[in-house]
């Protein structure tokens, strides 16, 4: 029997922030809070393993709370 080949996670590059933007109603990626209208954010995007790539939101500046979470 064959083996198949583990998925890898997404990376993502952290220098391949497409543009600032606003995106209320989106979740930071960072910091997995709502973000606030008029709160400005970056926007980017990571490769999955299976479809299209999905777009990430992440605070331009640092993210309001101490908690972090991975991508």
């Amino acid at each position: 029997m064959a083996k198949s080949k583990k998925a890898e996670a997404p990376e993502y590059d952290q220098d391949a922030w497409e543009y600032l933007t606003y995106a209320p109603g989106h979740k930071c990626s960072a910091c997995m809070r709502t973000v606030k209208p008029l709160e400005p954010v970056r926007r980017g995007t990571i490769d999955r393993t299976s479809g299209s790539p999905a777009v990430v939101y992440r605070h331009a500046e640092t993210c309001p709370t101490t908690k972090a979470v991975a991508v």
